[in-house]
């Protein structure tokens, strides 16, 4: 997992950042689900929080989101909420 700092320091100037990350949902079932997975899920699967807010976590890493697209997949929601979109670095 790279910092905010370091996605900067390996992005060439005025490139963007593409990115597909699962997230925390907007359904507060599914949220409730996340919250209560992640500690374990984070053992089996590599450090991956299930929990996490991409917008939120972007923009304190010092990005512009723009329009990130959020939903759910096929599948469980709380496994398979996404946001797929693009930042830049302010």
């Amino acid at each position: 997992v790279l910092s905010g700092g370091e996605l900067r320091r390996v992005l060439r100037p005025g490139a963007e950042l593409l990115l597909v990350e699962h997230g925390l949902s907007d359904d507060a079932g599914a949220r409730r689900w996340q919250r209560a997975l992640t500690p374990m899920w984070k053992h089996v699967s590599g450090n991956c929080h299930l929990d996490r807010d991409p917008r939120a976590l972007l923009a304190h890493a010092g990005f512009h989101t723009g329009e990130l697209q959020a939903r759910s997949r096929d599948g469980a929601r709380w496994l398979s909420y996404t946001y797929e979109g693009s930042a830049r670095p302010r």
